[in-house]
């Protein structure tokens, strides 16, 4: 199936188990979609992609305003450019977590299985 027939599932089951629409459809990953990536909600997204689409864009913004209103005349370049790395992975890190840990709570179905399922594998990934 296409990416857009799982995303729809995907929103669909994500909106059923009650997750809020700001929780799967996050404004970055938004973005990143309207810049013609296809990046799944990060539910079902791997942990790597999560840290990098979830932390590497805060990183950047943080180390920019970060620049602009207080570390130009006090630090060098390469500190601000390693402290907002670091930054970036930080979060990146405890969103992906997040992610990986809410999963496993909501018991989702996965990916590759979500258009074409079949009542026997919808029972398979369903709570007991």
């Amino acid at each position: 199936m296409t990416f857009e027939n799982r995303l729809a599932a995907a929103h669909r089951e994500l909106a059923d188990k009650g997750v809020q629409m700001l929780n799967y459809n996050p404004p970055i990953i938004w973005l990143l979609r309207k810049a013609g990536l296809t990046i799944r909600p990060p539910h079902y997204e791997h942990f790597l992609v999560n840290v990098l689409a979830l932390g590497l864009p805060i990183g950047a913004i943080w180390g920019l305003l970060m620049w602009c209103f207080g570390w130009q005349d006090e630090v060098t370049s390469a500190f601000a450019l390693r402290q907002s790395l670091l930054f970036g992975i930080g979060v990146g890190l405890l969103m992906a977590i997040f992610f990986l840990v809410r999963r496993k709570q909501l018991k989702l179905t996965p990916w590759d299985a979500l258009p074409q399922s079949t009542r026997r594998s919808q029972q398979r990934w369903q709570p007991k």
